[in-house]
């Protein structure tokens, strides 16, 4: 059975929002854990606050300066204690997908000192489903959706994962240092590696970022899509669109993490997107807004309400280390496809929301990779 990537340029370039891409090269060997998340947004955030930093308070909250600081404004907004909206931090970090990585790092180019390729990057080893290695040499990709003001701070936040690369990532020491080779902002590159000649400046593939292509129905082939409608061929039959959950994602419900698929209710789960979409949008562009076609929570829940949407999910809790608290801890999670169907007009109306989805992610702890998802078309059930 194929299925295939459903694109759009409609949001592409949504006011106060941009997406970073990374490429970085493995300078140690590094055991990158299943869900990654967790030890990027801790090195970044280490590198962040040595390079903004003035005071070395423990804490921002009783910080004096904290309102005039990039780093509670970038990293720790609600240290910041907004008032009239709940604070949520303007990034998401998109993490490096162990089974895109196996397909598409071949592709990706290896470098030396002397700016030259000498050979293609093996595929990482991947050990079961837990971990994927990394050996000294192999180049991966990472991505950051950024938000509101720090959508000008493009160039400390490139600094700052050159820093947390540089100091190396890890549980614990040794840390297993890598370089960043580059980074592409909206397809502009901000940074090349010095090791890395200008003349070698590469396009940095998306397959770690939800590669968006058009579908054909009878074709696997790949195509890019130049309109954010769903293809007109199939307005008059049954269409499923699948969320394909590439990282776990978190939601709680009746006051309670949802632990187990069967408790999930998956229709206001998707519709919580909406809420998601606009908290972004009120912290981080007020004055100009996001249009996803819909003025209203009930609105949007009304049409994901006339789906019928099949539920292919497991439970995958999220270990973590918390470096404030010096402990380990389980966040509980799901993972696995929500197959979407309707008719063409429904989802057509959706899938500008769904998209951005794509960049902001959806539940709890987005900040760190979870509720990472891509859109796919695939064929309906046969009935």
């Amino acid at each position: 059975m194929h299925t295939y990537s459903v694109s759009s340029t409609a949001v592409v370039n949504r006011p106060n929002l941009s997406t970073l891409r990374f490429m970085v090269r493995q300078d140690d060997p590094l055991h990158m854990p299943e869900h990654s998340g967790s030890m990027l947004r801790g090195a970044f955030g280490v590198a962040l606050r040595s390079l903004t930093c003035v005071t070395d308070m423990p804490e921002c909250r009783d910080c004096p300066l904290k309102q005039h600081c990039n780093f509670p404004r970038i990293f720790e907004m609600p240290a910041l204690q907004h008032a009239t909206v709940q604070a949520v931090n303007p990034y998401v970090i998109h993490v490096p997908i162990t089974d895109q990585m196996s397909d598409h790092s071949s592709d990706t180019a290896d470098y030396d000192h002397t700016h030259h390729i000498v050979q293609e990057t093996q595929k990482p080893k991947v050990s079961g489903k837990k971990t994927v290695t990394f050996k000294k040499g192999d180049i991966w990709q990472f991505g950051m959706t950024v938000m509101g003001a720090a959508v000008t701070e493009t160039t400390l936040i490139v600094k700052a994962w050159e820093l947390a690369l540089a100091s190396g990532l890890g549980a614990h020491s040794p840390y297993r240092r890598a370089t960043l080779l580059q980074a592409d902002c909206d397809g502009k590159t901000l940074y090349t590696s010095p090791q890395l000649s200008p003349a070698r400046a590469i396009d940095l593939p998306t397959s770690n970022l939800q590669n968006f292509s058009d579908l054909e129905a009878c074709n696997s082939k790949e195509h890019d899509l130049k309109t954010s409608d769903l293809p007109a061929y199939l307005a008059n039959q049954p269409i499923q669109l699948t969320m394909q959950f590439l990282t776990p994602f978190r939601y709680q419900q009746n006051n309670r993490i949802v632990s187990h698929p069967d408790n999930l209710d998956s229709a206001t789960f998707i519709a919580s997107l909406y809420n998601r979409i606009r908290l972004c949008q009120d912290n981080h562009s007020p004055d100009e807004s996001w249009d996803i076609g819909y003025d209203s929570y009930h609105r949007f829940k009304e049409d994901i309400e006339t789906l019928s949407i099949a539920v292919d999910i497991v439970a995958n809790h999220v270990p973590r280390r918390s470096n404030r608290q010096q402990r380990k801890m389980q966040l509980y999670g799901l993972q696995g496809n929500l197959h979407l169907t309707g008719d063409h007009q429904t989802l057509s109306r959706l899938l500008p929301a769904l998209q951005l989805g794509e960049r902001l992610h959806i539940g709890k702890n987005t900040t760190m990779g979870l509720g990472q998802y891509r859109l796919k078309l695939t064929p309906p059930p046969l009935t």
